[in-house]
């Protein structure tokens, strides 16, 4: 025990050590009550929210995700009914685009047929008017180039 004593009285520890400890004691539950707790409790919550604010923020971007690929779906959709109705209409607007030709068509060719007809008729009046006069204007002529020989 008297090497202990001897260590104790080298280390420069004495009886004012109860007394040191005693108000160490004092000093760390004032500061664990005062300042260490609130400091805890504080990071504790922060880290709490932190977290948690991770994991909104990962759901968030999973249901952004999940969003983002509902609208290209429906957009692709939206797409794919606007491009038939499209269709359908240029389809139709071809079809009555040809009958309107083809109405066209047959209208010019019933006016050409009565031109034709109409012209044939004044062609073959006008013939049978100048063969009327044929002998006349043949004769007429014959006097005129041969003036006394063909009477």
């Amino acid at each position: 025990m008297a090497a202990v004593m001897n260590i104790i009285s080298a280390l420069g520890i004495n009886a004012t050590l109860w007394f040191q400890l005693g108000i160490f004691i004092m000093v760390y539950a004032f500061l664990r009550l005062l300042v260490f707790g609130p400091y805890f409790r504080a990071y504790s919550t922060r880290q709490g929210q932190t977290q948690g604010s991770r994991k909104r923020a990962e759901k968030v971007i999973a249901q952004t995700k999940e969003l983002q690929t509902i609208y290209q779906r429906k957009a692709r959709e939206l797409n794919s009914e606007i491009k038939a109705i499209y269709e359908k209409a240029r389809f139709e607007a071809t079809k009555e685009q040809e009958k309107l030709n083809a109405e066209s068509r047959e209208n010019a060719k019933k006016n050409l047929e009565g031109s034709r007809k109409k012209i044939l008729e004044q062609y073959n009046s006008t013939r049978e008017e100048l063969i009327k006069y044929a002998p006349e204007l043949s004769h007429k002529m014959a006097d005129r180039l041969l003036p006394g020989e063909v009477q």
